[in-house]
């Protein structure tokens, strides 16, 4: 460049500065701390909300709880035992959901104090503006642990919560369990998901075995997750075979396993009026029907029944599965229905069951309490379905040692095979779900319109996308 040219450069673009920086001070913030003006922001000292409209379906109050008397027998000391025992002693009162039936609502919450059962918590209604309604208030108790009984309000669209009188927790809305009868005949229990280790293809593969059983709805109970896993739950979710309860106490993440009951009670309350059976075990239990399908089995019982028991039999996994998605290969060949088969006779020792959620007043993790009169548990032979058990023999998991143990106690282990048709459909059905979520593909330039590529270039350039 002509040096002579390079002053005269120098000056002009320094006008251009200054003019710029006077006239537009504002785009300069770093340069100067001179605040040019301040905009005012309009809120309301008091909201005047539009009046709230009451349906139907919400313009009803009740006087009484339903099985007040077997829930005050329930809630006395030492009747249901480690349901009402277990939990941290300093536990937050946080609410979780509100179901809404035809003659009460009933609160979950996280707080699972010890001992807490039976003592006094306040329901708070409030309409459809978040705003509480007068004289409302209602003194229940704590039955289960960590759940609360309360009274239908007519125009209630929203319930909290409190210890005393005073301010109660935000209050959360109701969800609607006013069914007929239930939309589900076989609901499963998934067991609470904390930590982040990746249990997608584990979830995956619990989720289309039980749907190929016959079940149409899964409740998931979320404290941790990691992303893979939480987009295969947002598809089942958004596919209408599975409810989310996302659960945030004040705990990291490893007290998360002991809040069992937390997950149990909320689950139970989810279910009831929406599964006509409920199934609660963990998502490394899978129930196998063996001499006829499960729910053929359920219907020749009659109505009579409101509990079935199952055995269980662990199956040694000998390594985890598989955390990263890579190709729709490996997913098929990472089935543990198909790799792993060293297991023992099934037995009585470690239970799970299948419930009535209307006809039992609480579950905890091997049984229910307080059935409605005229009704009975009913064992289920091991001929007929029993629970397979994928134990992960690595230190990192609980119980990991079960195969020493066992032979320590002189138990004769076998290998088993299972259907090739069964194993098909799995495999099949896994892969089209897991590559739905999973399977990606690049953006290229040439699906891109011209249009879009002409205003759009610099960035398609820097992102690698068009060159």
């Amino acid at each position: 460049m002509d040096s002579s040219l390079l002053f005269p450069i120098v000056i002009l673009t320094s006008i251009l500065f200054l003019y710029y920086y006077n006239r537009y001070e504002i785009a300069f913030p770093e340069l100067t701390d001179k605040v040019v003006y301040i905009e005012n922001v309009s809120v309301h000292e008091k909201i005047e909300f539009a009046k709230c409209r009451v349906e139907i379906w919400n313009n009803k109050t009740t006087w009484e709880i339903p099985r007040i008397e077997t829930l005050k027998l329930l809630a006395k000391p030492g009747v249901t035992q480690s349901a009402t025992t277990e939990g941290l002693s300093d536990g937050q009162l946080r609410l979780v959901s509100a179901f809404l039936y035809e003659d009460e609502i009933v609160v979950t919450t996280t707080r699972q104090r010890p001992a807490q059962t039976g003592t006094p918590v306040y329901c708070r209604y409030f309409d459809c503006n978040r705003v509480e309604i007068p004289g409302s208030i209602y003194k229940s108790f704590f039955m289960p642990l960590t759940s609360v009984h309360c009274l239908r309000k007519s125009g209630a669209s929203f319930i909290s919560l409190s210890l005393s009188d005073d301010k109660p927790q935000s209050p959360i809305p109701l969800t609607h369990r006013l069914f007929k009868q239930p939309p589900n005949e076989l609901g499963v229990c998934a067991g609470q998901i904390y930590g982040l280790d990746k249990k997608w293809m584990q979830i995956a593969e619990f989720v289309e075995h039980h749907k190929l059983i016959g079940a149409t709805m899964f409740y998931f109970s979320v404290f941790e997750i990691d992303g893979m896993t939480r987009m295969l739950l947002d598809e089942y979710e958004r596919s209408g075979f599975a409810e989310v309860s996302i659960i945030n106490t004040e705990y990291t993440g490893t007290a998360a396993m002991l809040r069992h009951m937390v997950q149990i009670h909320e689950c139970f309350y989810r279910a009831r009026q929406h599964s006509k059976w409920l199934l609660n075990i963990d998502h490394d239990e899978f129930l196998m029907p063996r001499e006829k399908p499960i729910l053929t089995y359920i219907r020749s019982l009659g109505d009579h029944v409101a509990e079935l028991v199952f055995t269980m039999r662990r199956i040694a996994k000998f390594r985890d599965s598989i955390e990263v998605y890579h190709n729709i290969k490996e997913v098929s060949s990472d089935i543990q229905a198909v790799n792993y088969n060293l297991t023992h006779s099934p037995s009585y020792q470690s239970p799970k069951v299948m419930i009535r959620p209307d006809k039992v007043n609480m579950m905890i993790v091997h049984w229910s309490y307080g059935m409605e009169p005229g009704y009975k548990v009913h064992a289920v032979p091991a001929n007929i379905a029993t629970l397979n058990h994928y134990r992960t023999i690595s230190p990192k998991f609980l119980w990991s040692d079960f195969v020493a143990k066992l032979i320590k106690q002189d138990v004769k282990f076998m290998h088993f095979t299972l259907q090739k048709e069964y194993l098909k459909r799995l495999r099949e059905n896994v892969a089209q779900v897991v590559g739905y979520v999973f399977e990606k593909h690049d953006v290229t330039c040439e699906n891109i319109p011209e249009p879009i590529q002409k205003y759009t270039r610099p960035y398609l350039k820097k992102m690698k996308i068009c060159e």
